[in-house]
Formats: structure tokens, C-alpha cells, sequence
């Protein structure tokens, strides 16, 4: 068996050469060397001291080897064997100036796992004839192979509908020494070459010794009005590393055209003078509209299909963000709605064509383009999710929303239905109320309020809230929200410590659009919670007369939380003992 090496003579450090005998007095494992031997004085093997049967070998391995005297390259390197089993391995020679120091390297990374012994033979490796005369046989075992982690990640999480781009990076957690591949599978509701085209192969490689790969992501405008949709990326197939199973969502947002739907109504309440007064369609301006009659309005009655354009608007211009009402009788609506009617910018006369009972789609137009349809053109209502009979539908945060069948009958105005137009309530509600404990939450560090935005609102500093402790009445405005902008949709957490809650939550803080930090929240799971618009309290969790100890409502190490209208809670002291609430035994459920 012969080994295959290359010699590389006089590069290295220079090193004392030993030509006399260390005597006297000697540590115990000191080295007494000898004129006439030639003796390995240090061995090492990745810069750790090199002993027979060392485990845990990188397997990028260097061996250094400081010998007594000077070395003759040929006689040494021709003597000198690296192997595995009955496999040799192929290796170079680095020699100090002063060949007595010798540096091996494989030509190429050792097997994981695997066994090998470095040889010397005794004999005569030096000019001057000093022999060695103990054999070296060193043996050592390579380590396993602990493959790294390849994560998704991207620069954004939201991209606009029209030519946005993500760029997507497969990460290892470390660098590998062996190629690294995975495959990228996609999953949600948008559709590739659809919705999105991808710039790079989904069957990612990351090369030995970089530590990244990616791709991109570019959205398409594909002029149909869906919501917004979700890309959904996951690894799978890893080769060389394991994958981390977390998913990565991107939302692709709606380019909305300048007009949208945002509610249907065929309602039905007491003292109507006929079944038409309740019928009306509101639409939202998306953007400064010069020329409404651009666009129009049909009913598909019954599930027959579309009957076409019906209606038409009037000339006349609207601006962003108004509010667009039209209905059969705008007065009879009008009166029905109260105060609330202010809400709309625009109220218009409907014709005739207007006749929905709330079982059959509306279609929006642009020209004669449908643009966007509630329902099913081509299905009767009766008895879906999207029925509106004596009721409404509305759309809230890009999603429809429902009143309930018949929810209007037996009201004289909506503010005594039983199911008031969203428009017609306040801007900003409580969605949530906390104070938790948990493993390191300290006192205040669970202590938190969430409120969620029901439209578009420009300055939210004219809401505040208060804590009414231990059920002795309301203490007044405690708080005012900072002067800021938000949307509708957004979730705003008010947090007594936000760096505490922060790390509970995890990575469910990125569903709060707004985080802010307020001392003002002291509540312990007996208090009610206010919120107010102006001086005026709009909506009240808990009662603020009796203290909150045992009644339905107490929250104590705890939450409370709006779901679909009625508040649910989490078992009292259910935080306890964990150390996020995706561990505790009551997720929060905006986290869930």
C-alpha cells in the first residue's frame, strides 16, 4: 500500500535545532531527548495535542508533527503513511526551513464517522543517521456528521398586486462543506404565472462553503378583483442539511380599482312603506374618481346569470375614501340609519334595477367590464354563507362580514337591530384585554390592551382608555393614543412593557400593526377597561361598579378576546408556568 503525496520543502516557522541532552531535573511527562534518536517531540492534530485513539476529528483535518533533529524529505515522505483501513489516503507535505517540522493535509475532506491511523515505521529519516526507533502509529476517528439548518426567509412580508418583488433566501445556520440542496414548495392562494412569476430555480442549491442562496418573487396584475392572496413557501427534500419546518407566508395585496364594493343591504324593519326602502348597494372610492358615470351596478336575481349593466352613476366626481350609498329610497333609509347616515359622503337614487332580496349577486362595473360581483351570479343565495335577506353584508378589512338572516326584523332604526351596520359603530373597538403571568412576566409584564381599527382612521389621538380598578367606578381618560394614522384592520397593542410581552408572543407581535407602551395599564384581571372617543366612553369590557372577582368576565392571569362579536376568555392563571403563550395552556387568539 503506498500513499499518494505531494512534498512542499523549506516553507513554515523556523525551529530550534536540538543536538544536545536535556538532563536534571524533568516534569513527569517532560521529553528527554537524545542526540542519537529522532524523536516526535509535539504532535498535534487541528491544533489540539494529537494522542493515540483522539474521536471527534473535523473532518478538514492538519496534522503537525515537531521532530528532535532535521529530516530527510525523501526518506520521511516515503516512509510516512496516512489510511483508512486497507484504503490509503492521499495527502501534501508542508516542511519547516528547517525540515524538522512537517505539516500533513489531506488532498480532500475525511469521511465522517470513519476511522484512520497515521504511520511511521522505525528507522533512519535523518542526514545525520539518528534513528527512530519507536514506530508512531497514531489513530483517530472523524466526527459524525451534524448537518446544518437551511431556513426561508424574504424582505418582505406584504406585496402590492402590481410588479412587486420579494426576494427569497435559503440560510444555513453555518457554513458546510458539502453542497447543499432543498426544494422550495409553494402552497396558498395565489396561483404561479398566475398571480406571480419566479425569478430562480425552486430546486435551490447552496454551494459548499457560501452559507445563502435565493430567488425572486414578482407579482402580476392579473385585472381581476380577488383580496389579497397568500404565497406560501415551506421547505422539503434537503439534501446535505435539515430543514426548519416554519413556513413563510407572503401576502400579495389587492390592487384595488378606483370603486369597490363594500356593502349590500335588503333590509327589512318596522314601518317600512314598502319591501324596496331597505334595498340599497355601498360602494367605497378607492382613489379621486374625476367622472363616476364611468361605472355601474347590476343585480343577477335568483342565480340566472348576469342580467348586465342596470345601473349607472351620475356624473360627478368623488374623492378618496368616500363613502357611496345607493339606495331606492334615500330618505326612508335615511331615517332608518339616523345620525349614522352622515357616514356616507355620497347617498344617490337607485332605479328600479335595484331589486335585490338578498339572495342574489351584485355585480360592479367598469363600462360594461364586470369588475367585482358579491355572491354568485349564477347561484340563487338562498340558503349560503353570503345570503343577506333581511340583513346585510359588509366587507371588512378585504373580507365579507355578515348581519345574519333577518337580523333587522322587529327594529324601527339600526341602532335597535340586532345587528348594527358596522359603519354605523365606532372607529375603533377593544378587541382584547390582558394580564397575563407567566414564567418571568414579573408584575406588569402581561399587563396589556388590544384595540383594533373598524375603518380608516386619521388621527387616532382622539381615543384613550382608562382602568377601572377594583370595581370603584370609571377613573376618567387615563390615556390618549398617539397622534397617528392607522388603517382598517390594524391591530393596536397597548402593552405596559412591550420588550416583555414581545418575547411571550414571539413572532405573533408582527400581527399588531402598532405596538405602543403605556404605563397607564395596571388592570389584574378584576378591572374594567374603557375606551373612549373624545370625552365620551364608547365601549366598556367588564363593569366598572362591581369588582371583576368571580364574575364571567375576570381575566386574572388571563385574557379576554372579541370573536365574532361575544367575548370569550382563557381559564384564569392559565399563563402560568409557561414561557410563551404558544406553550401556555390558553394561546392567545390572535396567536393561535
Amino acid at each position: 500500500m503506498r500513499n499518494i503525496k505531494k512534498i512542499i520543502m523549506y516553507i513554515g516557522i523556523p525551529l530550534a535545532f536540538f543536538s544536545t541532552v536535556l538532563v536534571g531535573c524533568q516534569e513527569e511527562d517532560a521529553i528527554i531527548v537524545v542526540d542519537t534518536e529522532l524523536i516526535a517531540m509535539v504532535k498535534t492534530i487541528n491544533e489540539v495535542d494529537f494522542n493515540n485513539g483522539i474521536e471527534n476529528v473535523n473532518t478538514n483535518a492538519t496534522i503537525e508533527i515537531v521532530f528532535s533533529h532535521t529530516l530527510n524529505t525523501e526518506l520521511f515522505s516515503a516512509a510516512l503513511t496516512l489510511s483508512s483501513g486497507e484504503e490509503a489516503v492521499a495527502y501534501s507535505l508542508v516542511f519547516s526551513n528547517t525540515n524538522s517540522a512537517v505539516t500533513l493535509t489531506p488532498e480532500s475532506k475525511l469521511k465522517y464517522e470513519t476511522g484512520y491511523t497515521l504511520l511511521l515505521p522505525a528507522g533512519n529519516y535523518t542526514k545525520e543517521g539518528k534513528t527512530f526507533e519507536t514506530p508512531l502509529s497514531l489513530s483517530f476517528t472523524t466526527a459524525a456528521f451534524i448537518p446544518p439548518v437551511v431556513s426561508l426567509s424574504s424582505d418582505v412580508s406584504e406585496l402590492e398586486e402590481n410588479n412587486a418583488t420579494a426576494t427569497i433566501t435559503a440560510s444555513l445556520d453555518r457554513v458546510s462543506q458539502e453542497d447543499v440542496s432543498a426544494v422550495i414548495n409553494l402552497a396558498g392562494t395565489a396561483t404561479p404565472a398566475v398571480d406571480f412569476n419566479i425569478s430562480g430555480d425552486l430546486n435551490i442549491i447552496i454551494p459548499a462553503g457560501s452559507i445563502s442562496a435565493a430567488l425572486s418573487i414578482t407579482t402580476i396584475l392579473d385585472g381581476e378583483n380577488e383580496g389579497n392572496e397568500s404565497i406560501i413557501l415551506s421547505l422539503g427534500d434537503a439534501i446535505n442539511a435539515d430543514a426548519d419546518p416554519k413556513e413563510l407566508t407572503i401576502l400579495i395585496k389587492e390592487a384595488l380599482f378606483p370603486i369597490s364594493l363594500k356593502g349590500v343591504f335588503a333590509l327589512t324593519w318596522d314601518g317600512q312603506v314598502s319591501g324596496n326602502d331597505g334595498k340599497a348597494i355601498h360602494l367605497v372610492a378607492n382613489q379621486d374618481i374625476a367622472d363616476l358615470s364611468m361605472y355601474g351596478l347590476g343585480v343577477a336575481n335568483n342565480g340566472g346569470g348576469t342580467d348586465g349593466l342596470e345601473y349607472t352613476f351620475p356624473v360627478q366626481s368623488v374623492a378618496a375614501g368616500d363613502d357611496i350609498l345607493v339606495a331606492r329610497a334615500p330618505d326612508l333609509i335615511a331615517a332608518y340609519f339616523g345620525a349614522c347616515t352622515s357616514e356616507f359622503e355620497h347617498v344617490l337614487l337607485a332605479n328600479s334595477s335595484i331589486s335585490q332580496n338578498g339572495d342574489d349577486a351584485i355585480e360592479l362595473f367598469s363600462g360594461t367590464t364586470v369588475i367585482e360581483t358579491y355572491g354568485d351570479s349564477d347561484l340563487d343565495g338562498t340558503g349560503e354563507a353570503w345570503e343577506y335577506k333581511g340583513s346585510w353584508a359588509y366587507k371588512f378589512d378585504d373580507v365579507w362580514t355578515y348581519g345574519g338572516v333577518d337580523c333587522s326584523i322587529g327594529a324601527s332604526t339600526m341602532q335597535t337591530s340586532s345587528c348594527v351596520y358596522p359603519i354605523c359603530t365606532p372607529a375603533l373597538s377593544i378587541q382584547g384585554v390582558m394580564a397575563l403571568l407567566w414564567e418571568g412576566s414579573g408584575t406588569n409584564g402581561g399587563k396589556a390592551l388590544h384595540l383594533k381599527a373598524q375603518r380608516d382612521i386619521a388621527d387616532l389621538s382622539i381615543y384613550s382608555t382608562s382602568v377601572a380598578n377594583n370595581g370603584g367606578g370609571s377613573d376618567g381618560i387615563e390615556f390618549t393614543l398617539p397622534s397617528i394614522s392607522v388603517s382598517e384592520g390594524d391591530d393596536i397593542l397597548l402593552a405596559r412593557e412591550v420588550s416583555t410581552i414581545t418575547g411571550y408572543f414571539g413572532a405573533c407581535i408582527n400581527s399588531f400593526e402598532h405596538v405602543i407602551e403605556t404605563s397607564s395599564l395596571n388592570q389584574n384581571g378584576d378591572d374594567a377597561i374603557e375606551l373612549y372617543q373624545g370625552t365620551d366612553v364608547i365601549e366598556t369590557y367588564g363593569d366598572v361598579i362591581p369588582d371583576g372577582t368571580g364574575e364571567p368576565w375576570e381575566y386574572k392571569g388571563s385574557w379576554a378576546y372579541k370573536l365574532s362579536g361575544n367575548w370569550v376568555n382563557g381559564a384564569l392563571d392559565c399563563a402560568a408556568g409557561s414561557t410563551s403563550t404558544q406553550s401556555s395552556a390558553c394561546v392567545y387568539p390572535a396567536c393561535d
